[in-house]
């Protein structure tokens, strides 16, 4: 499936334990993310928010280096996984990612209820949606403000958290920092947005809850169709992707993967969406594009 067929349809996919994994060769890990080759410097546009208070930051595949970035984990990177072959991804569109994962407040007001066990703060990321109830939030999404709003490709989903970076966490390099874990967290989720975000603006990347990105699983992920320019992984296959670990792990390195059936709910799983990099003005519904202050 090509990327632009994904656009055409709404997409997500989600994290579980032990199925995190790495790819590929090349460059050693840092501690903060350096890597051998800086790439060059991503044309930022202002942060920008749709009619439901839902912030996007713009993610400009500029950020690459010429062939594009590296997409899993180093050999040495503590805590790798069987399945993050390190190799090299290209992304040839830019995309608004949301800045945090969407929290309970926002599912109710697109969906009118509240799936989550850990409810009372509206401005927790809502858990307990499976990839299929993403997907219809993402259509009445789409229907209630403009543009078309889906799941990120895997692809997308760890380049955006990287931001820039090659090692096991963005930002500081530091979990504490970065990410609500099971060290920390007092085994719940909590507000979005408290702790540092990465580099390019985006909070929760690392930790919290799981997040459900487009992707079918492949563990060989480096060896699907078209793995190495647009990626949306394989055709057929049974589990939907999981990224960014929880609340409830101990972990959540840029490249830790998991993955779980479409139909999965878990207090730890929630999603992040993405708007198609299409908008040019305010929209009618109220939308605005501005700095954030």
């Amino acid at each position: 499936m090509k990327r632009s067929e994904v656009r055409a349809a709404a997409v997500l996919a989600v994290l579980s334990a032990g199925q995190f994994c790495i790819a590929g060769p090349p460059p050693k890990s840092s501690a903060r993310g350096g890597g051998d080759r800086k790439p060059p410097t991503p044309r930022h546009k202002a942060p920008w928010k749709n009619s439901l208070d839902m912030w996007f930051v713009h993610i400009d595949p500029a950020g690459q280096n010429p062939d594009g970035f590296w997409m899993g984990s180093a050999k040495d990177e503590e805590g790798r996984g069987d399945d993050e072959h390190r190799h090299t991804v290209k992304l040839t569109s830019g995309y608004w990612m949301g800045r945090t994962e969407v929290t309970q407040g926002q599912w109710k007001a697109v969906m009118g209820d509240n799936p989550s066990h850990f409810s009372g703060d509206d401005n927790r990321p809502v858990g307990r949606v499976s990839w299929d109830d993403c997907q219809e939030f993402c259509r009445k999404l789409s229907e209630r403000c403009r543009g078309t709003y889906r799941l990120p490709t895997e692809a997308e989903w760890e380049y955006a958290c990287r931001a820039g970076s090659t090692g096991p966490y963005a930002g500081t390099g530091r979990l504490d920092d970065m990410a609500w874990h099971s060290g920390n967290s007092g085994s719940k989720p909590q507000p979005v947005a408290l702790l540092i975000r990465n580099d390019w603006g985006l909070h929760d990347m690392h930790g919290n809850v799981s997040e459900w990105c487009y992707d079918r699983y492949l563990e060989d992920y480096h060896k699907a169709p078209s793995a190495g320019i647009d990626p949306t992984g394989p055709e057929t296959g049974s589990n939907r992707v999981l990224r960014g670990g929880s609340y409830y792990f101990s972990r959540g390195r840029s490249a830790d993967r998991g993955s779980a059936p479409p139909e999965t709910k878990a207090d730890n799983i929630g999603l992040r969406v993405v708007v198609e990099d299409v908008f040019t003005a305010p929209g009618s519904d109220g939308q605005t594009r501005r700095r954030e202050e």
